[in-house]
Formats: C-alpha cells, sequence, structure tokens
C-alpha cells in the first residue's frame, strides 16, 4: 500500500511527482488484487476518494492505490507506458491523440460525458480583455501533446490563426508552474479547466477573458494493455463501485457534494460549485462512442498532431469495452 509522504522519509516511489512510501499492509486486506489508479487532483474525481475512504473498494476485493498527478495527461500517458500505473483518467482528446500513434494502452470507457470547459486565462492588469487580443502571445501548456496543448491550438483554430506565428507555445509543467511563468511574464495565457482556476480569478490574480468548451466527453478510462490483460476483474470492479459512488455525488443530498467541493478543491462560492455541478455529467462506464473517437481525431488532424485518422477498433480494448 502506497501513501502520501514528505520528504523526511526515504523515497520509494515516484510517479509524475508524487511521492510514496511503501507500508505492510493490514492484515484484512493483504489478499486483496491492487490495482493503481492516476488522475488528476480536480474537483470530477472525488468519487474515487470519498469511496476509498469509505471502503468500498476493498468490499469487492480491490486494494485501490491513487496517484495524483498534477502535470494532467501527458504525465498519466508516460506513467501508463511505463507500467508504473495501470488506469488513468485522462482527457477524451490527450488520450485519443496516444493510443493513436501506437502507444502501449487503450481507452476502455468513458468516466465524465459532458464537456470540459476550458477557461482562457491572463494575469489581471495586462491590458487583455477580449480572446482576440491574445493573437501572437504565448499560450502556457502544461507540456507538449496535453490536453492544454491541443485546446490552445483548437482556440487558435477556431480564431483563424495561423498556428505558429499566432500561438505560441511554452511548456510550463503545473498550474501553480504557470502562476509563477504568468508573473514573469513568460507567459500570457493558461488555458485550463475553468473552476480548477475560479480560485485564481476570485482572488484577482487572473481574469478569465473566454472559454473553450470541448465538443466531446472530457474524461475517459485509459489503461495499459498489460493491465487490460491481466487487471480485467480489478478494473469492472472498480469502475461498478465507482459509478454507484457517481451517481450519489451527483444526487447531492443534503447539498454534501456542494460542502465537499467546496472544503476541498478551492471553489469559492455555492453559485460556483452549484454551476458545476449542474453541468457535470459521469457515465462511470466500459462504453465509448464512435462521435468521440471520430470528432476527438478531427480535432488532432486539423491541428497537425495526428496525420491520419486511424481506425476506432485500435483505440480501445473489446474484451473489457463497449463501442457505442
Amino acid at each position: 500500500m502506497w501513501r502520501r509522504c514528505k520528504l523526511r522519509v526515504p523515497l520509494q516511489r515516484r510517479i509524475a511527482g508524487s511521492c510514496f512510501i511503501h507500508e505492510e499492509l493490514p492484515k484484512h486486506i493483504r489478499n486483496l488484487r491492487t490495482l493503481r489508479v492516476a488522475g488528476v487532483p480536480e474537483h470530477f474525481n472525488a468519487p474515487f476518494h470519498i469511496a476509498k475512504g469509505r471502503g468500498l473498494y476493498e468490499e469487492r476485493g480491490v486494494n485501490f492505490e491513487w496517484s495524483m498527478v498534477p502535470q494532467g495527461t501527458g504525465a498519466m500517458a508516460q506513467a501508463l507506458e511505463a507500467e508504473e500505473v495501470d488506469v488513468a483518467v485522462m482527457l477524451a482528446e490527450g488520450a485519443v491523440a496516444r493510443v493513436a500513434v501506437g502507444a502501449p494502452i487503450k481507452i476502455i470507457g468513458t468516466y465524465v460525458k459532458s464537456p470540459l470547459r476550458w477557461g482562457i486565462h491572463v494575469l489581471r492588469g495586462k491590458g487583455i480583455q477580449e480572446p482576440s487580443d491574445l493573437k501572437g502571445k504565448t499560450f502556457g501548456v502544461s507540456r507538449m501533446l496535453s490536453g492544454s496543448h491541443l485546446m490552445a491550438h483548437v482556440f487558435a483554430h477556431q480564431s483563424g490563426w495561423d498556428l505558429a506565428e499566432d500561438a505560441p507555445l511554452k511548456a510550463v509543467g503545473t498550474l501553480d508552474n504557470a502562476r509563477g511563468a504568468m508573473k514573469r511574464g513568460e507567459i500570457d495565457a493558461w488555458l485550463w479547466e475553468k473552476f480548477t482556476t475560479k480560485f485564481l480569478v476570485d482572488s484577482g490574480e487572473w481574469d478569465i477573458v473566454g472559454e473553450v468548451p470541448t465538443p466531446w466527453p472530457c474524461f475517459v478510462f485509459v489503461a495499459s494493455d498489460r493491465a487490460i490483460a491481466e487487471r480485467a476483474q480489478e478494473i469492472q470492479s472498480m469502475v461498478e463501485v465507482t459509478r454507484g459512488m457517481c451517481s450519489e455525488f451527483k444526487q447531492n443530498a443534503g447539498e454534501s457534494t456542494l460542502k465537499y467541493v467546496m472544503e476541498h478543491h478551492a471553489v469559492g462560492c455555492k453559485e460556483d460549485a452549484i454551476e458545476w455541478l449542474d453541468g457535470t455529467e459521469w457515465a462511470c462506464g466500459l462504453e465509448v462512442t464512435r462521435e468521440t473517437f471520430a470528432k476527438t481525431q478531427e480535432a488532432l488532424i486539423t491541428i497537425g498532431q495526428l496525420r491520419e485518422a486511424v481506425a476506432h477498433e485500435t483505440l480501445f480494448a473489446p474484451s473489457l469495452t463497449r463501442l457505442i
């Protein structure tokens, strides 16, 4: 079992900048089958943490290990390919981009079926008031081939700009790194999920000058080829448990979800939490739509991340997943 730690203890394992130490498993879970799952530190993933805290995965025979990866989809793809994790909750467009070029991973299901609302963020006081003011400015991205990379180019393409000349990119890593790069003038804009960065807008550090919603479901489940072959039952159990938790989370009984999001995910006010929850729909199933594959590949080709579309059958795991 792995738990988060500070560097005062010996480092045994590091995934995408997160620190873990190994400790003896309690007797009641020593015979469980371990499933290592990675995701970003965002409110969409709260159902995993609540289910883990209640011991719901253990009840189904799964020793669920969560790895927090603030660097996002690109870093999670690397961890999957290195077999450091078994499953990751990744942005659909980033997942398709990696699988389509032959990475030893497959999309196995849809986690959140509603679009992701990418906010276009700038440093307050810089005189940038409209998205059009950003032509020729530098866009920060978490890493190349990440969701932030793709959406910066989707925005530029929608604006009719030349991608290289009018929307140059600079990789800066995490959101915290983006804040520093913005203050130093190294980047002029940062596209990120608007509610995750809302606290920076509320504090007056950043402004949001526009939105770019994805025309496809925002989060999918992705697994390594090895995990698909060796951990299929654990994956199915994890998805079933999490689906029940997602349903409860969406129902918001006694405003429990609003309270959780405001306390744990820096959503500053009840109105923002309500807006986010109302606009979010979880699927949490081992199904993927043909439309998801078609639209993401179309966008990837448009911005030059893919040369041509690949067959849908090469993108998912038919042994686990239903294409609908």
